[in-house]
């Protein structure tokens, strides 16, 4: 890709894009600030696979912002550990383990009233749980099973998640916030060997504009979509890699900890009902690649094809 770029071009991008950058990264500052100035409470939020990856580093940017957090993951162990170690970093701040399957309807409805018996309500739900298909192949060579769970825990979950949200959001005194994370699918591309994955995420978007319709004129409440990019976690790490692909990570992909930096704010700040925040944008997309040679191996070594993890 980086072969296509005409010299001059590079060379004018380089020159400006530092400056552009600087300045963006100024007025994202600012913006920063006034969502914290904004934030009046704690609040109280639930995140769906949070016992590690992105969604710990959401849960450990909300305790930061003086906020609640209820952990949940499938492994009720994992939950514990990660809730403790949130605890010990924020002492004032309460982090609560709950076990959930997201797949799992009458689980989800269980996470949502702990959180509301425990915390009092809830006013920011994520449904941050996904899983990508485990070995990348065609679709008439992946096992039905396969096709079934990652759908049933993208989409299905992440709609199980928004149902068991408003059912405890109905109830309070003040609505609240859902959002979904999307991934690569989501825009319309197209995800060979990992149908089910980009087609329960290109399904986020219609689920949130539909949602959006069912609470039209209801002001309490707002549903969302986040974008965060290439994450370097287990879920975009794993797997087997070609060459171009393990490139492409190491450009593209950013830690956990600097994404949720970015997201939680615009997310505990967001007024508008609809919105959609997009981490990586083409303007940063353009950047990375002009900082390509300073970004290689930075995850993943490259020149080889990878075993899966």
């Amino acid at each position: 890709m980086l072969d296509d770029l005409d010299p001059a071009s590079v060379a004018v991008g380089a020159a400006i894009l530092p400056l552009a950058w600087i300045g963006s990264k100024l007025l994202g500052s600012l913006r920063n600030h006034a969502h914290r100035d904004r934030s009046v409470r704690g609040f109280k939020v639930v995140i769906t696979g949070s016992s590690r990856g992105l969604g710990y580093a959401l849960a450990d940017q909300f305790l930061q912002f003086g906020d609640d957090v209820v952990i949940s993951s499938r492994d009720m162990s994992a939950c514990e550990r990660a809730a403790a170690q949130l605890r010990e970093k924020h002492p004032a701040r309460k982090a609560l383990p709950h076990a959930c399957d997201v797949r799992n309807a009458e689980e989800v409805e269980s996470l949502a009233r702990f959180a509301q018996e425990k915390l009092g309500r809830i006013d920011i739900w994520v449904n941050n749980a996904g899983i990508s298909q485990a070995h990348k192949a065609t679709l008439q060579h992946t096992d039905a099973e396969e096709l079934r769970r990652v759908l049933d825990t993208n989409l299905l979950g992440s709609i199980f998640g928004a149902r068991a949200a408003l059912q405890v959001m109905r109830e309070q005194e003040v609505g609240g916030k859902i959002f979904f994370l999307d991934g690569t699918g989501a825009w319309g591309n197209p995800t060979p060997q990992n149908v089910a994955y980009g087609a329960a995420k290109r399904a986020i978007t219609q689920v949130k504009d539909s949602l959006n319709a069912e609470l039209k004129g209801k002001h309490d409440f707002s549903v969302h979509i986040a974008s965060p990019g290439m994450v370097a976690t287990e879920l975009l790490l794993g797997g087997d890699k070609d060459p171009r692909a393990t490139k492409i990570i190491n450009i593209l992909a950013e830690e956990a900890e600097v994404v949720a930096a970015w997201m939680v704010p615009r997310m505990r700040g967001v007024r508008r009902s609809g919105k959609y925040f997009k981490f990586l944008t083409p303007r940063g997309v353009l950047w990375r690649f002009l900082t390509a040679r300073s970004r290689k191996g930075r995850f993943l070594p490259e020149g080889s094809k990878l075993e899966a993890h």
